[in-house]
């Protein structure tokens, strides 16, 4: 059988690395395609590796992501044309437990709906830029709510196993039945907050919602040129599609940046402190804006 390298997954197609590349793959391997090598690269030609969306049913086709710089050489060997090669798949799955960070900010009235402030807390390699900002700040949000006392009930989770479907939220909503729509809305810190190098991306449920997330956003003073704001009821890539399909109202702030899901994210490399800092005080915004959200 035939073993394809996508040359074009470099050159940005996104056929080889979207989320639901389901079925290019099963299509590939109904052409009798026996296995795909997928490059990818950062500006320094370091792999960037793409997520597991299918973890629990993965198709049959055997998938190598082998950095760009690697891939030159592989090119080069079939231009010289008759190559023949081999695709060892070597591997095992593994029994092992991850772990979500919960905690709960009672409010003194119980008869208004909670919030939940949201932010994955796994990814690959360092993943400093791609989590760094959403777990500081949300850490600094669950602060914030402590000392303000709020009338409405906080829910914070860090949830695990991102890369893997959203498997840590997954579990945290089917142990919380009900939670995604009885929530009054859902600030979810998705990836890159903050990063070095960003290419931020905003969205909102509802109009309101939509207008209060841009409104923080362009308060606290972020790059509006480097950022992309969705279309109303959007919830791009990240948690907030488990709570848009779930029903839910929702704000995302997430995104990606030069190195993202690159060995090289790392501190020194792709972190910008200061931008963390105005995208915290815009989600502070947004929380204290869903706290004061009338009652449906």
């Amino acid at each position: 059988g035939k073993i394809m390298i996508a040359t074009s997954a470099v050159r940005g197609d996104k056929r080889w690395t979207a989320p639901m590349a389901l079925k290019h793959y099963q299509e590939l391997e109904e052409q009798g395609v026996v296995g795909v090598v997928v490059p990818s690269g950062d500006p320094e030609g370091e792999v960037i590796l793409r997520n597991a969306e299918h973890i629990k049913t993965p198709f049959n086709l055997p998938i190598l992501q082998v950095s760009a710089k690697d891939a030159r050489r592989l090119a080069s060997s079939l231009v010289m044309g008759g190559v023949e090669g081999t695709l060892e798949v070597d591997g095992e799955r593994l029994q092992s437990n991850a772990t979500n960070v919960v905690a709960t900010v009672a409010g003194s009235d119980e008869s208004l709906a909670p919030i939940v402030v949201m932010t994955p807390k796994s990814g690959w390699f360092t993943c400093a830029a791609e989590r760094g900002g959403g777990i500081a700040i949300w850490l600094a949000l669950a602060e914030g709510v402590a000392a303000l006392g709020p009338r409405r009930t906080v829910h914070f989770v860090a949830s695990s196993g991102h890369e893997l479907h959203h498997q840590g939220l997954s579990h945290y909503l089917a142990a919380r039945f009900g939670l995604v729509k009885e929530a009054a809305a859902w600030l979810h810190l998705g990836a890159s907050i903050g990063a070095r190098y960003p290419q931020a991306r905003l969205g909102g449920s509802d109009q309101y919602l939509h207008d209060l997330a841009t409104g923080a956003v362009r308060d606290a003073g972020v790059d509006h040129e480097t950022l992309e704001v969705f279309e109303v009821g959007n919830p791009g890539g990240g948690e907030a599609r488990n709570i848009a399909e779930g029903g839910g109202r929702y704000v995302t702030f997430l995104g990606g940046h030069r190195y993202f899901h690159s060995p090289q994210d790392t501190v020194d490399v792709a972190v910008d402190a200061e931008n963390v800092a105005r995208w915290g005080q815009a989600a502070w915004t947004v929380l204290q804006g869903m706290l004061d959200l009338p009652e449906a």
